[in-house]
């Protein structure tokens, strides 16, 4: 399987310039709500939406791991997603959801605060993000697309989360 954030690193998408990807190529992204501001990931990485669960809270987490999920004999760590990106918790609604998504080997449950749908949009109709970089991380907003009065921020999940995620790698185990 195609890693899709090697893709999103090139070029979002793929993007025009990609090598082997046409922009009229039609891709996939789920789109979600954090307040008033809405995001896409790509729909490879999204494995289930599911309502909210109860959640375990873990000591000395990261604020904005909520904490871990057991969901079919798996435990999953459950990011605030907004907690994450805006420094601000979930809002509690009955709209709320975990977007289970796969990171490489790893899955991780992604809380948002309202599903909208999933997309079709043309890669070449994904632009490019701002070149930012905070203190040398990799960028998380990798692309926007949508018309220019409801603009969507693609989010490459693996780089927003890749601090945590290596973290967890170093852990001693015991």
């Amino acid at each position: 399987m195609k890693d899709s954030v090697n893709l999103l690193a090139r070029h979002p998408m793929g993007g025009p310039d990609a090598p082997g990807e046409q922009p009229d190529t039609v891709v996939q992204l789920c789109a979600f709500f954090l307040g008033e501001e809405e995001y896409v990931l790509d729909i490879q990485r999204v494995e289930e939406v599911l309502p909210l669960q109860r959640v375990t809270p873990i000591p000395h987490a990261p604020s904005f791991v909520e904490g871990v999920l057991h969901l079919r004999g798996v435990i999953l760590p459950v990011v605030d997603l907004r907690r994450r990106l805006q420094g601000q918790p979930s809002v509690e609604s009955r709209k709320a959801r975990l977007l289970v998504c796969r990171l490489g080997a790893r899955r991780v449950a992604v809380r948002v605060e309202r599903v909208a749908e999933v997309l079709r949009v043309r890669r070449g109709d994904i632009k490019p993000a701002p070149a930012l970089r905070v203190s040398g991380r990799s960028p998380f907003v990798v692309g926007v697309c949508g018309p220019p009065d409801r603009l969507r921020l693609l989010l490459d999940l693996k780089a927003l989360l890749r601090a945590e995620l290596e973290r967890e790698a170093v852990r001693p185990t015991k």
